[in-house]
């Protein structure tokens, strides 16, 4: 069947749930890139598109900006570079009102970032081939596995950026091949770098498809000559055919296999697999108000349940009688107990353990706990996790989530108990759609 493909007028006359515009063709809402509410476009209407694309701006809106990226309309990722930023506060603001509204609770504003460029401490490259077979490194274009070639990241480290850069030349001058997924040959598959802007330490991992390395002595010293705030490189190896990018087996090829960062007054041991929050100026502002609506008292039970390497329960250590920490990720539960030995904490135990398991098993043994604060992954808690709550009975339970239509769902199980007091959207990835909330609930 031939493709109709029709030219026409439209008024983008609303938003979906990660803010891509909508528009109104044959009484359907059809989302479109690079739009914003309000604006008139002229589109190429293909009738088996799912996604369109703006073909021209007849009336632009006011909160219209050009993009200063050169591959923004390709790669996907700040699906809001186009929007000035304070706008940009307010769309995420009037989303998660609009998630919320059955709650009947008051939304605070979104609390923004002074400069919200850059902000990224974890750069995640991915290498390949082009059409024409030349390298390229980037990240994959949206909904697909082509690689967008790019140089420079708006949202993403600066330092890092260059490294990246260093990378790739060093790679062609030495003729090391890139992993080709198609035909399974070649060597190198991801580069990952994470950087503490506050110590200035850098680590650098070039994940592989095999445990041999030609050369490899030679590019770190290279590398190193260029970049001398490289602090440790590690060789990641994954042979498998898989859309994860780290593999279970490592080398350190150079410094210790760690960086270390501060937050919140607290120095934190960062290694290649370990959850981390990418934006360390908004993880303070995100903290900082999830201990304040806790409102933590000397004598009290913290439980910190998908704790990662234990960050929010090391900084509210010094503010309670006793944390108790769960995460099932092995390296990250590692990182967590040598934390806490770092910052002199003796006041909290660490759990290797899932945390419907663990929690399942408090509430059975009555154990008496008197804030619960849960930060699960993007699919949300489950209906276990959340019955053990209930069964636990926390004063306070303190629900942090980066992705408020999960946090919706679950918090629909928790209300006949316990009471929303306090709702508050952190933007802690701007420029792209995703926002934070931190929810406080208090027992009725």
């Amino acid at each position: 069947m031939m493709k109709e493909t029709n030219k026409m007028k439209k008024t983008v006359i609303d938003y979906n749930t990660d803010l891509t515009g909508l528009i109104n063709i044959d009484g359907k809402k059809l989302p479109i890139n690079n739009a914003i509410k309000g604006e008139t476009l002229e589109v190429n209407y293909t009738n088996n598109k799912k996604t369109l694309k703006v073909d021209k701006i007849i009336e632009p809106s006011i909160y219209r900006i050009t993009p200063p990226c050169n591959i923004y309309n390709r790669c996907g990722g700040c699906k809001l570079l186009h929007i000035k930023y304070e706008h940009q506060l307010e769309l995420k603001t009037n989303l998660v009102k609009e998630l919320f509204k059955d709650f009947k609770v008051k939304i605070n504003d979104t609390l923004g970032m002074t400069n919200p460029n850059h902000y990224r401490n974890k750069n995640q490259i991915v290498f390949g081939f082009d059409d024409k077979r030349r390298i390229v490194s980037g990240f994959y274009e949206e909904f697909t596995h082509k690689i967008v070639n790019f140089e420079t990241c708006y949202v993403q480290d600066e330092i890092s950026d260059n490294i990246v850069k260093t990378i790739k030349d060093l790679f062609l001058k030495m003729h090391i091949m890139p992993y080709d997924e198609t035909k399974r040959r070649g060597l190198i598959r991801h580069v990952m770098i994470k950087r503490s802007k506050a110590l200035n330490e850098t680590m650098v991992i070039i994940v592989t498809s095999q445990d041999v390395f030609p050369g490899r002595q030679n590019f770190i010293k290279a590398l190193l000559a260029k970049h001398k705030d490289i602090t440790t490189i590690i060789q990641n190896i994954n042979p498998k055919a898989t859309t994860h990018v780290l593999g279970d087996k490592e080398i350190v090829l150079f410094g210790k296999g760690y960086i270390n960062d501060i937050l919140c007054d607290c120095k934190f041991k960062i290694s290649s697999k370990s959850f981390y929050q990418i934006n360390p100026t908004q993880t303070k502002v995100l903290y900082e108000k999830a201990i304040e609506l806790a409102n933590l008292k000397k004598d009290e039970i913290v439980l910190d349940a998908y704790s990662g390497v234990g960050t929010i329960g090391i900084v509210l250590s010094k503010n309670v009688k006793k944390v108790i920490s769960v995460e099932l990720e092995k390296s990250s539960h590692i990182d967590a107990i040598n934390n806490a030995k770092i910052n002199n904490i003796k006041n909290i135990q660490f759990f290797n353990d899932d945390a419907t398991r663990f929690i399942i098993n408090l509430a059975n043994k009555k154990e008496h706990i008197d804030v619960v604060i849960m930060d699960p992954p993007r699919k949300g808690s489950d209906e276990g996790f959340l019955k053990a709550v209930l069964k636990l009975k926390p004063k306070k339970i303190i629900y942090i989530s980066c992705n408020p239509q999960t946090q919706v769902i679950d918090l629909k199980y928790l209300i006949n108990d316990y009471k929303i007091t306090y709702v508050q959207p952190v933007d802690m990835f701007p420029q792209t759609h995703h926002v934070e909330t931190v929810v406080c609930l208090e027992r009725k």
